[in-house]
Parts: C-alpha cells; sequence; structure tokens
C-alpha cells in the first residue's frame, strides 16, 4: 500500500459524501512538506522524514485517510484528539532491523530497510479530519472535535507548527502536561457542557510501562468532558502490553476498519499488501 493522489472518498453517515480532489490532495502534500522544511531545516534543526524508500508526508496522506474513514464509519459526533508528539525525534521512519518493526512487511516492501512511523502519522488524523472535511454533516458546517495542546514545547515543536499552519489549532484546548496513560493526574482546560462521544489518542505511550495502567483511570480522567457512554480509541504501534487497559472490555472495531479498507479498494487500483495492512491497522486499533 503507497500513496496514490487519485481523489480520496470520504465517509459520512455510512455514505461516501464527497470525493477530495487529487489537486487539492496534493496541495496539502507539498504544503506539509514546506511547512516541515520551513520549521526544521530553516531553523537549523534536523528532521529525517524521508529517503529513498520512504516519504512520511506521502504515507500520511496514504494511511490516515483511511484512519479516518474508519473513525467516521463509527458515527461519532464530537471527538476529543489526545496526541503525543517528541520533538527530539529525527527520524520518522522505523528500520526494520532495529527491533521496532514488530510486524510482518507486506510483499511489496519485502525488500525495504524502512517503513513509516505509524504513530507519527497518527498525528495527522486531526489534520485531515479538518482538512478533507470527514465527518462533516455538509461541505460548510464541521462537526465538532477539538485537540490537546500540552504546555510542554517537547511535546509539540513542529507537529503542533504544522497544526496552527493547517487551522487544526483553532480546536486546540490547553491541558495541564502531555498526557500519558497511567499518568496520576491530568486536567483539560474544557467548558463541561462540552461533551465528547469519543476520546482518540494518537500514538500516546504510558506513563510507566512496567506498571501499566487500568481502563478504569483513563476512563475516570475524561469522564468529566465526554457523554456518559463515550468510547475511547487508542490508535498506537508497538508491541503488545498484558498491562494496558487493564479491566477493560475491548469493543470490537474490526468492521470499520473493513470498511474503510473496502473504501480504499473501491478507488485505487493499485491498493495491494492489503492481507498484511490491514492485520497491522486492525493491531493499531483498540476500543473501550
Amino acid at each position: 500500500m503507497f500513496y496514490n493522489p487519485k481523489d480520496e472518498s470520504i465517509l459520512r453517515d455510512g455514505e461516501v459524501a464527497i470525493n477530495f480532489s487529487e489537486v487539492a490532495k496534493g496541495k496539502l502534500v507539498s504544503a506539509v512538506q514546506q511547512l516541515l522544511n520551513i520549521a526544521t531545516t530553516g531553523q537549523g534543526k534536523y528532521l529525517r522524514y524521508k529517503n529513498d524508500e520512504v516519504n512520511v508526508i506521502e504515507e500520511a496522506f496514504s494511511r490516515a485517510p483511511m484512519m479516518c474513514n474508519a473513525l467516521a464509519s463509527r458515527g461519532y459526533k464530537n471527538i476529543l484528539f489526545v496526541g503525543h508528539y517528541n520533538d527530539h525525534q529525527t527520524h520518522w521512519m522505523l528500520d526494520k532491523f532495529a527491533g521496532r518493526m514488530v510486524d510482518i512487511l507486506p510483499e511489496e516492501r519485502a525488500d525495504m530497510q524502512t517503513y513509516p512511523d505509524l504513530n507519527i502519522i497518527a498525528q495527522f488524523v486531526p489534520i485531515l479530519w479538518r482538512l478533507m472535511r470527514f465527518g462533516w454533516d455538509d461541505v460548510t458546517q464541521p462537526k465538532s472535535f477539538s485537540i490537546s495542546r500540552p504546555p510542554e514545547d517537547k511535546y509539540k515543536g513542529v507537529m503542533h507548527h504544522v497544526y496552527s499552519s493547517m487551522d487544526v489549532s483553532s480546536e486546540a484546548l490547553a491541558c495541564s502536561a502531555q498526557y500519558k496513560h497511567g499518568m496520576p493526574s491530568w486536567e483539560l482546560d474544557a467548558q463541561k457542557e462540552e461533551k465528547y462521544d469519543a476520546v482518540v489518542f494518537l500514538g500516546v505511550p504510558m506513563h510507566d510501562p512496567e506498571v501499566g495502567f487500568e481502563e478504569d483511570q483513563v476512563r475516570e480522567t475524561f469522564a468529566p468532558y465526554c457523554t456518559p457512554d463515550f468510547e475511547m480509541v487508542d490508535i498506537y504501534y508497538g508491541a503488545n502490553y498484558d498491562n494496558k487497559w487493564q479491566n477493560g472490555e475491548a469493543k470490537d472495531f474490526t468492521p470499520d476498519i473493513e470498511t474503510a479498507f473496502t473504501l480504499r479498494a473501491s478507488w485505487d487500483d493499485s491498493f495491494s499488501g492489503r492481507a498484511e495492512e490491514f492485520d497491522i491497522m486492525d493491531r493499531m486499533f483498540s476500543v473501550y
């Protein structure tokens, strides 16, 4: 599965509502790359987001729309996106010989040494949710969403620079600290009447990997800002840990992944490697 510049199908209320044009998608890819270059090379800062094998920006515009369609398939009306970005990370690609790739690569990537960091790609979901009009009621009225904005510069960096430039930061809410699963306390600067029906975690690690965390602990942290029956969607790439989401009962998200893959196959004639790619994305999503 590789980036395809063709029109992107956008799911809304269970149906394909619009096709995001090839021209508009190409302009967004170029704009994001230019923003990254300005925020890094232009400031004397090193960031490697592409090489001869992988361009993580193109990979983001290949994979993040599918993540968005899977979320749209769920029918959420008001999402709080909680991301995790470390500005000290200088490479946005994983070396399959360095131990961070925990899945079998699709056949078309078997000879490649690098693979996009899928937790970085997850940070692009709010950008595409807004700019590609996922979940909008119509072309002019978006359904509500917000992103959490941590106070620490380390956890904002170039990613929040892109958020600001793409008008995603207009939906940002300050929080007490960069959120990590299992941290003892965390608060969001949100109006208590602002109720989210889903909290979507984007590449969020654990506060203490040796201790882990319980589902109830996360739910209690976000319950003041959410509807009584809100769902928590954890999008994360990494090894499986038994101490994550302890005592929680996972919901079935596989049909929503299937919807996203079926939709992609409907317009992308070159769509390949689906078995391995499906398993990777299906394992990245967990819902409680």
